[in-house]
């Protein structure tokens, strides 16, 4: 049987996006040692999206890429962690199908962009897939038997984060795994201080252009203490995505995008 030239084609274009899709792209797996784990939940496994930012920034085809690593992966939980936008309204409903399919639990908060854009837009678009959008709410799942809190902190850049309003009801020393989700790193101190034993976040891009010692400065100034990957916090750990798209500048240099896995242990 003889391909038809426009199948050939299709595939060649298919093949090709994949490939550029992938460019600058890293699935990221880890495994995470959490303080203070139910041992029900020693090798669950959770990606970790943010900084979507779907908009003239951000190419299509890499968030396609995203998603499709996501997938792959079967994690137990997806966790998103904002600015799933970018500046226009228009690209609030392209966001909602790109993220689509994701499968299982999908549990997110949002970002500075999201609330600059429409944050009930953006919240909508996110529900429609099936995925819950938590703002200072928490949710209990039941994952490999045993329950598993998720705190979400709304977006503390654009002042709209309650810390305390978020763990509201939940004993700080419960014995049950407590994961946080929040925008911005910088609440990694105070979710830790109310139970999380692992804090996920984004909003730094990794810096996005890594300039050695010049962009670190930049970040501090601005009041960010956390940059990207894993730090230690009190008891808790916290792991900061480098993100998916870009803001301000159509580029990324030395912070690579990123897809990550982390796939929970004791200890």
């Amino acid at each position: 049987m003889v391909a038809h030239p426009a199948s050939l084609r299709l595939h060649a274009v298919t093949a090709a996006r994949r490939i550029r899709a992938g460019r600058g792209l890293r699935l990221r797996r880890y495994e995470v040692r959490v303080p203070g784990l139910d041992p029900a939940h020693d090798g669950v496994r959770i990606a970790h999206l943010t900084d979507i930012h779907v908009g003239v920034l951000t190419p299509r085809a890499r968030v396609e890429r995203a998603v499709e690593l996501v997938r792959e992966a079967q994690p137990h939980l997806v966790a998103m962690t904002g600015d799933f936008v970018c500046y226009a309204p228009r690209f609030v409903e392209p966001m909602g199908q790109l993220l689509g399919g994701l499968g299982g639990e999908v549990l997110c908060v949002l970002g500075n962009h999201d609330y600059w854009v429409s944050p009930g837009g953006v919240t909508r678009a996110l529900e429609r897939q099936g995925y819950s959008v938590l703002r200072n709410q928490h949710r209990e799942l039941r994952i490999a038997g045993a329950a598993l809190r998720v705190v979400g902190i709304d977006d503390a850049i654009t002042g709209h984060h309650d810390v305390a309003r978020s763990f509201a009801g939940l004993p700080p020393t419960s014995g049950v795994t407590t994961l946080a989700l929040t925008h911005a790193p910088n609440l990694a101190d105070a979710a830790v201080a109310r139970g999380a034993q692992l804090v996920l976040a984004g909003h730094t891009h990794g810096g996005q252009v890594m300039i050695p010692r010049v962009t670190e400065r930049i970040i501090r100034r601005m009041g960010n203490r956390y940059l990207a990957g894993f730090y230690r916090v009190g008891p808790g750990l916290l792991y900061v995505n480098c993100g998916i798209g870009s803001s301000a500048l159509p580029l990324r240099a030395g912070a690579p995008a990123e897809v990550a896995i982390l796939t929970l242990r004791r200890g």
